[in-house]
């Protein structure tokens, strides 16, 4: 959820990230068979939604939300150090 806030947080200040989003779904979806999974429709749809709805989605705490973070398409938004400063604030 944290790492989630952050790349909200980024993709609002340069809407051209949700872009590398996008990217890394279409990659997957080429490399998957068929039938598609769940997941991967269920993004697919996500992301044609206006940015405000898919970083209340991605941010928020309900059980689809944590379902589908675990197969978010943002890998690699977040610089190396943001994700160690955001994995370092919880072990401490």
């Amino acid at each position: 959820l944290a790492m989630h806030c952050k790349i909200a947080q980024k993709i609002s200040r340069d809407a051209d990230l949700l872009d590398k989003a996008k990217g890394n779904l279409e990659r997957w979806i080429a490399k998957s068979q068929d039938p598609l999974p769940q997941y991967l429709r269920e993004w697919q749809e996500i992301l044609k939604r206006p940015w405000p709805e898919i970083a209340e989605l991605i941010t928020s705490m309900s059980e689809d939300a944590t379902r589908l973070r675990s197969s978010s398409p943002f890998a690699g938004i977040l610089s190396d150090d943001e994700r160690n400063r955001i994995y370092a604030a919880f072990r401490a």
